[in-house]
């Protein structure tokens, strides 16, 4: 049997080794883009690391199984995120950053302001008073760069955001911020649940990464959208639901079309890496 400072000194070594693999991951990843589609259920969650380690969040799903995610892909020691983004205020892209913002330090809040008459809404509205975080309204043509990875606006406009204020517009899902993130020759659209005849018009090169609107709805995507963003990889964010998500119309599309489709529910948390040339492909599951 082992004596006490015999017992010690494997803890401290396992705990050595432990922090050793930790900082090796890190070190991995470091001088690399990337996009990680949290597995957070029947909503939209997804964290993004730049290539010098600094986060942002899109959209928290429901529940709060976005704060495991961000906990299992980022340093224990970090408590910060540069970005918090909402897409638009409903349930399954909403709730899941309340535990976020109360988990985290947020520099930087982006959110249309548009509003929905719900209680997870509300918490929201205080957790975002209680965060004292800027608030960033984006529109259509704005573009951010974090670290070394440059995000641009495409939609909503500005004169969309000036009918929508203090406003429950008719489709929420109209209001999705829609994102393209792009890093050297990589880049990818985010798209929240925007119906497909607005994506549409919004996409004006290919990309190699799609984040497929609206869980795989048929409401989000046709032909339009795939040839024109030319998608290698797309990514639904979908877990069990009674909605039918994904259409087996959008499967076959991108199947027809020759496109790798990566879903949470099968697949769990999916991450792309990318070094801004190339990129590669890891799954959970």
């Amino acid at each position: 049997m082992m004596d006490q400072k015999t017992k010690i000194l494997a803890t401290l070594s396992i705990i050595l080794i432990g922090l050793g693999l930790l900082l090796i991951s890190q070190t991995q990843s470091f001088g690399k883009l990337r996009i990680i589609a949290c597995d957070v259920g029947q909503g939209d969650g997804l964290l993004i690391i730049t290539p010098g380690g600094q986060q942002v969040v899109v959209d928290g799903g429901p529940g709060t199984k976005i704060v495991d995610c961000l906990g299992s892909k980022m340093p224990f020691w970090d408590r910060t995120l540069e970005l918090v983004v909402l897409t638009h205020p409903q349930k399954d892209h909403l709730e899941g950053l309340i535990a976020v913002l109360a988990r985290y330090k947020v520099k930087m809040i982006a959110t249309t302001g548009v509003k929905n008459e719900t209680e997870v809404f509300d918490a929201w509205q205080k957790a975002m008073d209680d965060e004292r975080a800027k608030i960033y309204r984006p529109k259509a043509g704005d573009r951010l760069v974090v670290d070394r990875v440059a995000i641009d606006v495409l939609w909503p406009t500005s004169q969309s955001l000036d009918v929508w204020q203090g406003q429950v517009p008719k489709d929420l899902n109209e209001s999705s911020i829609v994102l393209r993130l792009a890093f050297g020759q990589n880049c990818a659209y985010l798209t929240g649940d925007i119906p497909k005849e607005t994506l549409q018009g919004l996409i004006d090169r290919p990309c190699q990464i799609l984040k497929i609107a609206h869980h795989g709805s048929k409401t989000g995507t046709n032909d339009q959208v795939l040839d024109a963003a030319k998608p290698a990889v797309a990514i639904i964010q979908v877990g069990k639901n009674s909605f039918g998500h994904p259409h087996k119309e959008v499967l076959d599309l991108l199947q027809s079309k020759g496109v790798k489709i990566l879903r949470n529910d099968t697949n769990g948390i999916i991450e792309v890496d990318s070094d801004g040339k190339s990129y590669k492909i890891k799954t959970e599951k």
